[in-house]
């Protein structure tokens, strides 16, 4: 890094060094007093006030500042900071010169990496791309609407989503593990989310876009222009907080959904509506099983070991019975149990960190079929729809399934992967989830007491 920097004599060369070795050992010992916890606290802005009065940072000033006088107590806060007075104590006591050579050096960082990035041997036309749908996603919006993402396929997606909701929804009501009361609850919770595919509407209305880049002034130099967008994405994302709308995270380009618990909603991007997880002319089983697997997978992440805490609109609240809530997390635990079983290259699998996603793995991929069954299935199902393919629609559906996970990842980066990574390695997101489906082994015809027909099987949704 030092060869990029213009350094006239030994003097410079020698403050140099002495500053950045400050900035280290101050960056070491920021990330011994910053033990992450296991799983997040989350407490409302005023409970974590409250919580942490007594040490030495004023939290009612700080969020001022941060937000601009818009920060609101019943905001939710989600700290993952095993303890936070250390970590408080330990920059107060940090002097003023230490704490701005870090600010200083992690700004010149970042845009380090980001000029590295323009002058490698990447096109410029390439680089200044990529930038732009980055910076400026939703300005592109429109035209990305009008020439590649037509009505058509939205609407198509939004009935896959239709029928698999519903599906959801009537599978609620069979549930025998769940009281009236605690079903009532997990239907209405089902019946508020927001379903919403490619974009929000609001966001194809000119003024809507203006308004979010209405800070931004571009000239003549790049650095500039960088400082501008990139403050430009922090004021859209707190102006953000306040408002049910998506805010502008996603790049059209991303190959991605999510569920946001805090709006009850599941948004699928723009990048991820396209093959090979969906085409126009697929068939249904495949349209069901590709891209309606992620629709109910991320339908599922509401009712998932973590966001079963969060109501119908969102907020922290306990809407379960005593009696439901433990049935629930027995059959969680079951699911935890089993990817805790897998063994990669010798180590043990850890089914407690990948929870939600294995939930919502065996979910979705339980409703999304079913509902397959229930609007296409019954009347093609079993009929063979590829030429020269021996498959019926229902084995297909399984089959785009297992492909969907297909990866070229290596096993080293699986191994540097296990102890973060909140999904299963790819093989047992597929494996994991047959075993626990009925469905399948009827289909594939597989052995009860076979590796993928186990008598013992998860269930939770």
């Amino acid at each position: 890094m030092t060869r990029d920097f213009k350094i006239e004599n030994e003097e410079e060369l020698r403050q140099f060094n002495e500053e950045f070795k400050l900035v280290i050992d101050f960056e070491k010992n920021l990330t011994m007093h910053s033990n992450r916890r296991n799983e997040s606290e989350e407490l409302t802005l005023g409970e974590f006030k409250l919580k942490y009065k007594d040490n030495l940072l004023n939290w009612t000033r700080y969020f001022e500042v941060a937000f601009n006088g818009s920060a609101k107590n019943d905001w939710i806060i989600q700290n993952t900071i095993a303890d936070v007075d250390p970590l408080v104590n330990f920059l107060q006591k940090s002097d003023f010169e230490t704490l701005r050579s870090y600010l200083k050096w992690r700004t010149i960082a970042k845009f380090y990496y980001l000029w590295k990035y323009e002058t490698s041997d990447k096109s410029m036309e390439s680089s200044c791309r990529e930038h732009t749908s980055i910076y400026f996603n939703y300005a592109l919006l429109p035209w990305f609407i009008d020439n590649v993402y037509d009505a058509e396929r939205r609407e198509d997606i939004l009935l896959l989503a239709k029928h698999i909701k519903e599906t959801f929804y009537d599978l609620l009501g069979k549930y025998t593990w769940l009281d009236d009361e605690t079903r009532s609850n997990a239907k209405t919770k089902l019946r508020a989310m927001d379903i919403t595919v490619g974009y929000s509407d609001e966001m194809r209305h000119r003024d809507v876009i203006n308004h979010v880049y209405e800070d931004v002034k571009i000239g003549d130099n790049w650095y500039m222009n960088l400082q501008a967008v990139e403050k430009n994405r922090a004021r859209v994302r707190m102006r953000s907080v306040n408002k049910a709308i998506i805010p502008p995270l996603m790049s059209t380009r991303d190959v991605n959904a999510y569920y946001a618990d805090f709006l009850n909603l599941v948004f699928i991007g723009i990048g991820i509506s396209q093959a090979p997880f969906y085409h126009l002319k697929y068939p249904p089983s495949i349209k069901f099983s590709g891209i309606g697997n992620i629709i109910g997978h991320e339908m599922a992440h509401g009712f998932d070991s973590y966001c079963y805490q969060y109501d119908y609109d969102g907020k922290k609240l306990n809407w379960w019975s005593e009696a439901s809530l433990r049935n629930f997390k027995e059959r969680y635990r079951c699911l935890e149990s089993q990817y805790n079983k897998y063994i990669f290259h010798g180590v043990l699998t850890n089914g407690t960190l990948t929870s939600g996603d294995n939930i919502a793995d065996n979910v979705g991929t339980r409703i999304s079929y079913h509902a397959y069954l229930n609007s296409y299935g019954k009347l093609d199902g079993d009929k063979k729809p590829i030429p020269g393919v021996n498959l019926t629609n229902k084995q297909l559906y399984f089959l785009k399934f297992a492909q969907t996970w297909c990866t070229g990842r290596d096993d080293a980066s699986k191994m540097r992967r296990m102890k973060t990574d909140v999904h299963a390695y790819e093989e047992f997101r597929v494996i994991g989830t047959l075993q626990n489906m009925p469905e399948f082994s009827e289909v594939y015809k597989c052995r009860l007491g076979s590796e993928m027909n186990p008598l013992k099987k998860c269930m939770v949704w």
